[in-house]
């Protein structure tokens, strides 16, 4: 039976729902949902508490925190700023709610930079200010300005480099020794409305190309040894399912094959949702530093 294609929580819940809710008068067993509007953007946050929610959700157990908000390529700095607070809170409260009183963050930039819509997640990294040299050079400077412990790893795709991204990723957590990684990575979403319009956190961790059905190594707290946050942005959708939604048609799995979409000024989308997360990375523990301090860092 053909299964809509999305690495969204939010969406395989509502996938689940409109199947099942009936039988289940709207619930589902082992998952609690609430919805909520914040500073004029929605926050959905979804907990799948067992292996009996996870198997009817397809996601595996954890929180997942969906953050929705219109067009960001024609979003008012204003509103840009207030999403980018809101996203910071909401980085913050899931480190403190899987690792309480972390005081170092490892920030992973998966994906291929060379392709715009598989770029956000080493664009995300490398605009993530990195304390870490700080502390160990100048720890009176540290110390004074108030910086987490941070730093950034963007290994390349095994295409490139012919070692696993997981694999090299738990190299750089053996030497840095975080309290916390957060893994940021472009996805696949189910809807076409939300593609570029979300941001996924989540504590079950990420496996790299699993969207477009090309998956590595799982990166996790049971394969890092470390609290994992990650954070995604859906860039792409599955042409079948697309085509599937607008014109109805039942072979179009067939018929479009193994086509991913993205929207045609990606590149542009992509350089602010980076943006957008990397600023939000820095607010979330560099508290004290503005948005137009980071423009100019």
């Amino acid at each position: 039976m053909y299964r809509p294609v999305t690495d969204l929580a939010a969406e395989a819940r509502s996938e689940y729902m409109s199947r099942y809710a009936e039988n289940n008068e709207g619930k589902i067993d082992g998952v609690e949902y609430y919805e909520r509007a914040e500073d004029g953007f929605s926050v959905s946050t979804i907990d799948i508490l067992d292996e009996k929610g996870a198997r009817a959700v397809g996601k595996p157990c954890g929180r997942y925190i969906t953050l929705s908000f219109s067009d960001i390529s024609v979003m008012a700095s204003e509103d840009f700023s207030r999403l980018c607070t809101l996203l910071s809170h909401l980085i913050r409260e899931l480190c403190d709610h899987i690792a309480k009183g972390a005081k170092s963050v490892l920030v992973c930039g998966l994906g291929n930079e060379c392709l715009s819509a598989d770029a956000f997640g080493r664009k995300t990294a490398k605009n993530v200010i990195v304390t870490r040299h700080l502390k160990e050079e100048a720890n009176d400077v540290f110390t004074s300005a108030g910086f987490f412990d941070v730093c950034a790893f963007y290994p390349d795709v095994s295409a490139h480099t012919g070692l696993d991204s997981s694999r090299l990723l738990l190299s750089a957590v053996k030497e840095a020794k975080p309290d916390v990684i957060i893994a940021a990575d472009a996805l696949c979403a189910r809807g076409a409305e939300r593609i570029c319009k979300t941001v996924q956190l989540c504590t079950a961790g990420i496996s790299p190309g699993s969207g477009v059905g090309n998956a590595k190594g799982a990166i996790n707290a049971q394969s890092m040894g470390v609290p994992v946050i990650a954070l995604g942005v859906p860039t792409v959708i599955d042409a079948a399912t697309l085509a599937r939604d607008i014109a109805g048609e039942k072979t179009a799995e067939d018929v479009c094959g193994s086509f991913f979409v993205c929207p045609k000024d990606i590149d542009l989308l992509t350089d602010k949702l980076a943006l957008l997360s990397g600023f939000a990375l820095n607010r979330a523990f560099h508290g004290g530093i503005s948005l137009e301090e980071m423009m100019f860092i």
